[in-house]
């Protein structure tokens, strides 16, 4: 038998199989379409389903079914995960059990949804970060995700995020986010969009790391930002960023729940920024740049920091201030280095 034949009865058979398991697929969820609304007159035998899907015990008052496109989704009253003193008590929630995509590498077999979850990102007087309100967590003592493990992914709408950074002079609310997240053993992913005026200027963010260590890397930006209804968060040194538009970009190294490095990446119109304000001012001062291009990288270096910009120019093309190379090193002392300086730009931020 030729070369070529062998392949052709391969493909075939390649064929028959895809089509084969694509009928038997449909087939199955025709028929868990037909008994799903017998499972809500069978609640321990969806308890038990789920016990099975998650690990762990679960328990709950009341459910409702609904098909969809990607599987079942249960509505659970006071839904509960675990047993006695491990109860994660999870309150009224969704559950989609994705029969289909939960088959394939990396998908989970079941999602959890939430609406309207309040959470908290708190920095510590030593630099940790650490995240307050996750489902179960006032049940724990120890790490906030244990309660998430085994299931799925946790997927939030209509949820509010404070940001709290005393050292840092931030205290801020984002009154609207939606978070995906799920941790797998001592691996947690998770990606948000924010919003701090509805349907204005979202900001898009996601991590992944290792709860045990805290090491990781996370990214945060806006294609299309507008910085004022951000300004809350964007503080540093006593200056704080009130106008602008344009491209964001931001990336973080982690380590034991630090962050050790930054990048950022930014073009930016109409940049407004303002100083703290002093005794006896009645308007804090501003310094306005119509067009600013930045590629930063800081890092932390013993007790201290440096910061790099390799690229930081001030202007449009035709009457540009260029800072490129501008090197600064702080701690203990502070040291300032670049390659050529346009003092304007330069003395007017630090006269903020």
């Amino acid at each position: 038998m030729s070369l070529r034949r062998h392949f052709h009865l391969a493909h075939r058979t390649v064929r028959h199989l895809v089509v084969g398991a694509l009928v038997l697929a449909a087939l199955v969820g025709v028929a868990v379409w037909q008994l799903l609304p017998m499972a809500e007159s069978h609640p321990a035998e969806v308890a038990a389903f789920l016990s099975a899907r998650v690990g762990r015990p679960v328990a709950f008052d009341g459910v409702e079914t609904r098909w969809t496109r990607l599987g079942p989704l249960l509505r659970l009253d006071n839904l509960r995960v675990g047993s006695g003193a491990q109860t994660v008590r999870i309150g009224d929630a969704e559950m989609l059990v994705s029969q289909y995509s939960g088959l394939l590498p990396g998908h989970a077999f079941t999602e959890l949804r939430l609406r309207g979850l309040d959470l908290t990102l708190e920095r510590g007087d030593d630099g940790q970060w650490q995240v307050r309100g996750l489902p179960g967590q006032e049940q724990s003592t120890g790490d906030p995700f244990d309660a998430l493990q085994g299931l799925g992914e946790l997927q939030v709408s209509g949820g509010r995020l404070a940001i709290v950074a005393p050292a840092l002079g931030i205290d801020a609310r984002v009154p609207r986010i939606d978070l995906r997240l799920r941790v797998d053993g001592p691996r947690v992913r998770a990606g948000l969009r924010a919003w701090m005026q509805p349907g204005r200027s979202p900001l898009d963010a996601v991590i992944d790391f290792d709860r045990k260590s805290g090491d990781g890397r996370a990214y945060a930006g806006a294609l299309d930002a507008e910085l004022a209804p951000w300004s809350p968060l964007l503080h540093a040194a006593g200056i704080t960023a009130v106008g602008g538009s344009g491209r964001v970009q931001a990336w973080a190294d982690l380590r034991e729940h630090r962050v050790a490095a930054a990048s950022a990446d930014a073009g930016l119109d109409n940049l407004r920024l303002r100083g703290a304000p002093r005794a006896m001012q009645r308007h804090p001062d501003e310094a306005v740049f119509d067009r600013v291009q930045l590629r930063a990288h800081w890092q932390r270096i013993g007790g201290g920091w440096r910061l790099d910009a390799p690229e930081l120019r001030f202007g449009a093309r035709a009457d540009q201030r260029v800072l490129d190379g501008l090197a600064i090193a702080g701690g203990e002392r502070y040291a300032l280095r670049a390659d050529r300086i346009e003092a304007g730009p330069l003395f007017a931020v630090l006269a903020l």
